[in-house]
């Protein structure tokens, strides 16, 4: 009864990192959206989306971020905690815990600086794309 139960959990941890890991990419999408809009208004050409509308998927995009960064810290914790209930070693599952944590620094800081600067009206540091933070 344990193994299936234990069996469960790992499938529950590989399925969730299946899904964070379809939805960064994703995420990467809409930052190449944003940078290939950036170079065609950069280039003198009209973008395919405004000033504000980039700037506001700039912040969703950040959010979204933000959200798949406490999902991989949750599955990181799940995982330390099934191996900890297996008898397995967690030094590497804790370092994989401080690093998400540490991830968390620059996409705050990031969404700051999209924050902040959500109005201004020449070359929007909002809307410069940095699909890692």
């Amino acid at each position: 009864m344990e193994n299936q139960e234990t069996q469960e959990q790992q499938l529950f941890i590989i399925d969730g990192q299946l899904v964070g890991c379809i939805l960064y990419i994703l995420s990467l999408g809409i930052s190449i959206v944003l940078i290939i809009n950036q170079r065609k208004r950069a280039n003198g050409k009209e973008g395919f989306l405004t000033p504000k509308e980039s700037q506001i998927l700039a912040l969703f995009n950040k959010i979204f971020i933000l959200l798949l960064l406490f999902l991989f810290l949750y599955l990181d914790y799940e995982a330390k905690d099934l191996a900890e209930n297996t008898g397995q070693d967690t030094s590497a599952l804790e370092l994989q815990i401080l690093a998400s944590i540490i991830s968390l620094i620059p996409i705050f800081i990031g969404l700051y600086v999209v924050i902040t600067d959500f109005s201004n009206t020449n070359l929007q540091t909002a809307e410069i794309e940095n699909p890692f933070a």
